[in-house]
Formats: C-alpha cells, sequence, structure tokens
C-alpha cells in the first residue's frame, strides 16, 4: 500500500521527517527514493548543528551533493545556546567541525540561497572551534550571490563578528538583500551603534526593504547610512526595545526626519518589554517618526516610588501618530489610571487602525457603549471585538445585558464577532 501513495502525498508525509530519517526511507524502496528526491522536500531545510551533524552520519556531504541544488531556504541552528561546561565543550567542538564541514560542501556545490538564518548561535566560551565556524560562515556568506533575506537572531556575537557577516552579505549580495533581521545578534552589554564599521555596511544595503533589530542598534548616524543606502526602497523598521538594553543614547527628531524624507513609504515598529515609565518611554516617542505598529508590554515589576503615566504615554500616541498608527497592543498589568477617555479618542483619530489590544482597566461600562456606537455607526471598522469584564457583580451583569440587547444584532449584522468573555482584564478590537 505505501508504495502505491501518489508523490505528492508522501513529500506531506516526509516534510516531517529529521534529515536523518530522510535518508534513512529513501533506501525502502524506489519510489520512496524518488519521493525524498523530490525538489519540493528540500526547498526550505532547517540543520540543528549539534543534534542533526553527527559523526555518526556524514550529513554534510550527502545532503550537499545529493539535494544542496534544491535549496533556497537554509536554517542553521544550535538546539539550545551554549553555555558550556569545561567536559562537554570538547563535543561541542567536534559538532562545530562538523558544522564547518557542512558549510564547506555546500560552498564546494555552489549552493546559492534566497534566505539564509542563524538561530542561537550562542557563544559562552571561547572554545577552539568558535573562530573557524565564524569563518566558514563568512566565506560561504560570501560566495551567495542571490541572497535576499538574512536574519541573526540570538546569535549573541560580538559587534567585530557581526561587523564581518555584514561585510560578506554587503561584498555578495549588498544590491539584492531586501530583509535583514538583527534582533539579539549582539551580545546585551556591547553597543554596536558606536562601531563605524557596522555603520558603514548598513550604509551599503542598497535595497533593504525590511530591518529589524534591537534599540543598541540604532542612532542618529545610523538612521542617516539607512536613508543614504537605501534611498526610496526601506519600508519596515522594527526596533524592540527591553529594559534590559542600553538606553542612554537617545535619537533626534531630525535623524527621523532625514530618514523619513529619504524613504517616504517608510513605516516603524515599536515593540516594549518591561518599560512602564513614561520618562523613559517620552524620548522614544518623537513627532516624526512613522509609527505604525506600537506594541507594549509593561510587565509585572516597576519602581513604584514614582507613577507609571500611562495617560502620558497613550495620549502621545494619538497626538502624534493618528495619521499612520495601524495596531496597538497595550498590556497595561495592574494600571490604576482612568484610560477610558483616551482609548475612545484613539478609535475616534486613528483613522487607519485596525488593531487594538488592550489588557488593563476600563473604569467604566459606558465607554463599552461608546466604542460599540462607533462601531455601529462604521466609524471603526472592527471585525472582532472581544471583551472580558475584570469583574462580574449583579449590576454590571445588567448593563452588560443592556449592552448586548442594544448593539449585538446591528454588530453581527456588520459581521462583527462581538462577544462578552469570561471575567478577566483585557478588550481586544481586531
Amino acid at each position: 500500500m505505501w508504495d502505491q501513495l501518489p508523490e505528492l502525498i508522501l513529500i506531506r508525509i516526509f516534510r516531517n521527517l529529521t534529515c536523518e530519517d530522510r535518508f534513512n526511507v529513501s533506501g525502502v524502496c524506489q519510489v520512496w527514493r524518488r519521493g525524498v528526491a523530490a525538489p519540493a522536500l528540500w526547498r526550505s531545510v532547517t540543520i540543528l548543528i549539534d543534534r542533526d551533524l553527527t559523526s555518526g552520519f556524514p550529513l554534510a556531504t550527502l545532503l550537499a551533493g545529493k539535494y544542496g541544488e534544491h535549496m533556497r531556504s537554509l536554517e542553521l541552528a544550535w538546539s539550545r545556546p551554549y553555555v558550556l561546561s569545561k567536559e562537554t565543550r570538547n563535543s561541542a567542538n567536534v559538532r562545530a567541525q562538523e558544522g564547518v564541514d557542512f558549510l564547506t560542501a555546500l560552498k564546494v556545490k555552489e549552493v546559492q540561497l534566497k534566505e539564509f538564518i542563524l538561530t542561537n548561535w550562542y557563544f559562552g566560551t571561547n572554545w577552539n572551534y568558535r573562530g573557524k565556524i565564524l569563518y566558514a560562515l563568512n566565506r560561504f556568506i560570501g560566495s551567495q550571490n542571490s541572497l535576499e533575506t538574512l536574519s541573526i537572531v540570538n546569535s549573541n556575537l560580538g559587534v567585530t563578528d557581526v561587523s564581518k557577516l555584514l561585510r560578506a552579505v554587503t561584498v555578495s549580495s549588498g544590491d539584492g538583500l531586501k530583509s535583514l533581521d538583527l534582533r539579539g545578534a549582539f551580545k546585551d552589554w556591547q553597543i554596536p551603534h558606536n562601531s563605524s564599521k557596522y555603520l558603514r555596511h548598513l550604509g551599503r544595503l542598497h535595497a533593504l526593504n525590511n530591518l529589524q533589530l534591537d534599540y543598541p542598534s540604532i542612532s542618529n548616524q545610523c538612521l542617516l547610512n539607512l536613508a543614504n543606502g537605501a534611498p526610496n526602497s526601506l519600508r519596515n523598521l522594527h526596533i524592540s526595545i527591553r529594559n534590559t538594553d542600553h538606553r542612554q543614547h537617545t535619537i533626534d527628531d531630525s535623524a527621523w526626519q532625514t530618514l523619513v524624507s529619504a524613504c517616504p513609504q517608510l513605516t516603524v515598529s515599536y515593540n516594549i518589554v518591561n518599560i512602564s515609565h513614561f520618562e523613559d518611554m517620552s524620548y522614544l516617542l518623537q513627532p516624526s517618526v512613522p509609527m505604525a505598529r506600537f506594541q507594549m508590554y509593561s510587565g509585572h515589576v516597576w519602581e513604584q516610588s514614582r507613577s507609571r503615566n500611562f495617560r502620558s504615554t497613550v495620549g502621545l500616541l494619538v497626538t502624534y501618530y493618528s495619521s499612520t498608527l495601524v495596531e496597538v497592543i497595550l498590556q497595561l498589568r495592574n494600571n490604576r489610571e482612568d484610560l477610558d477617555d483616551l482609548l475612545v479618542s484613539m478609535l475616534q483619530r486613528c483613522k487607519l487602525l485596525t488593531t487594538l489590544r488592550f489588557d488593563g482597566i476600563i473604569r467604566s461600562l459606558d465607554t463599552l457603549s461608546e466604542i460599540l456606537k462607533l462601531q455601529s455607526e462604521r466609524i471603526t471598522q472592527f471585525k472582532t471585538i472581544h471583551v472580558r469584564p475584570r469583574r462580574v457583580n449583579m449590576q454590571n451583569r445588567e448593563i452588560l445585558s443592556d449592552i448586548c440587547y442594544r448593539f449585538n444584532r446591528g454588530l453581527r449584522d456588520q459581521g462583527v464577532n462581538f462577544k462578552v468573555q469570561h471575567p478577566g482584564n483585557s478588550i481586544f478590537y481586531y
């Protein structure tokens, strides 16, 4: 029965196998061998260096030799961040050598990728093969002439190492690279925006369309280099900001103006984690930032000697970005401020807003009535409205029932998924 399955069905099954298992099943019969050899099965490949590249399984030469020509997307990762004790370092060196062999085999086979992803390249110790595998990476990236996407996620490398990778990609694919992800690429204690080499290489990516990085990786000079390097090309800039990031430097509004002038279709996304106080937020919210997506996760810990002043933060969002905001996510744990009027104002003034997720406290159910009225009058265009009351007693149960009676039918006629959920403290619009 298995040898009579159509090839497309076999391919769907084989997609769920590891590379080693695919090699093993290819020896079952000729039908399975043809199924494993299907080019579609090898377009996108994920290799875990410390699991897939083992001494007993010479995957490097086999995979590159048989199927390398079909690869277009490759993720090369460690299964866990490597903080190695002395006794396990020798085995890590063996795995790293196999990673070098794999990259060398791909280069010899002249494999050309569209997408290359590095994940969890964490070197907690300066063990022997670290430099060798990074050297092999640079040589392989330098041989890629058609690379469009490079992602260095959570690699936790030094500024010099990342700069070398960027140099390799600018030499080989600088005029074709469209997407670059540097989130977590640098060690936490290093401040890459001061590096002249890093900034110079960013300015040489002339086709860059999408850039994702952490706040310590940007500066006034970084924005100016992007404006000079990718004018009219850069469209999406995603900035992640954490409370552990080095944030002693600020970015001038004039630098944002220069970047926006050079890249008129640019949209900016902020993802802010565990930063609560307005004083720590205000320098990020410059008027010239073309803010499209703002995500703020305040967390549970904050300095209680000063107010978090969420009103000022939300007020700036409405004031500065009413013509650009598309998505707002506010996870404001234990907030005690009255933000009802600002939420309604945001819905009224932000005409492009398609997603609002507010995890906080709505002080009055009248606010919910106003929100549903805006939707029923088609001032807002949400497809889903879910409400989770913080608590339900006899009084607000009656109010909620009245609200549902007044708006439920009209919202249903508009195709809106309206639901009052179990008690919690969230209200979602999207």
